[in-house]
């Protein structure tokens, strides 16, 4: 009886040593995702402000296609901008990915933790799903029409414009007004764009959710 006992307590106390070291590791994931976490929060907010920005240009563009005024031509000069690049970007959390792809973490206790690194890993997909069609895109419809009928040099963005020389062949802006082309391509970034201000809204919201979750956590 004594042997059976002392064996059940060995066992006990080895469990409980497991268990202790599986969630020391947890808790150290927890650490490193933390500190991905809080830079990627502010530098969200940042990028949701361009994205705003963004959206009120392409938008003006729309507009002053629509005016056909001559007068505005300059503001669409001005605000072509935006066409020509890929604003829209892909995000990366090693130590979350490490963590999924563990058998760490089915050893998770906490369920709102397991609940919202689950709906991270979606909203990652979805968002760098979006990188790549946006990507393709400029690659195959924006870049094909910038280099026939724009200069990129005279709506180039202030800090490109610093390392390009300006000049060339003029852009005819006055033929912009009937082009089919250049409304759609337009159109389609206002709607990228907008999509991109709701998606990034809620990411950083679930960041910022989980960012507290797991600083509850790893102060206890």
């Amino acid at each position: 009886l004594l042997v059976k006992v002392g064996i059940l307590l060995a066992l006990a106390i080895y469990g409980f040593y497991l268990n202790y070291t599986e969630q020391k590791k947890i808790k150290a994931y927890f650490v490193s995702i933390h500190q991905e976490l809080e830079p990627a929060i502010k530098n969200g907010e940042v990028k949701s402000k361009q994205i705003d920005s963004l959206v009120i240009k392409v938008s003006n563009c729309l507009q002053i296609l629509n005016s056909k005024n001559n007068d505005s031509l300059v503001y669409l000069r001005e605000n072509l901008g935006p066409l020509v690049r890929v604003n829209n970007q892909p995000f990366s959390f090693p130590a979350i990915k490490e963590l999924l792809n563990s058998s760490h973490f089915s050893k998770v206790k906490n369920k709102e933790t397991v609940n919202l690194l689950r709906e991270l890993q979606q909203q990652l997909a979805t968002i760098n799903d979006s990188y790549k069609f946006s990507k393709n895109r400029h690659l195959l419809s924006i870049e094909p029409f910038m280099n026939e009928f724009i200069n990129y040099s005279e709506i180039a963005l202030p800090k490109q414009k610093a390392i390009l020389i300006e000049g060339g062949p003029p852009t005819d802006y006055n033929k912009m007004y009937e082009n089919m082309i250049l409304w759609n391509l337009l159109s389609q970034k206002l709607e990228g764009y907008k999509l991109q201000v709701i998606r990034q809204e809620e990411f950083i919201k679930l960041l910022q959710v989980l960012n507290r979750n797991l600083k509850n956590q790893i102060e206890k």
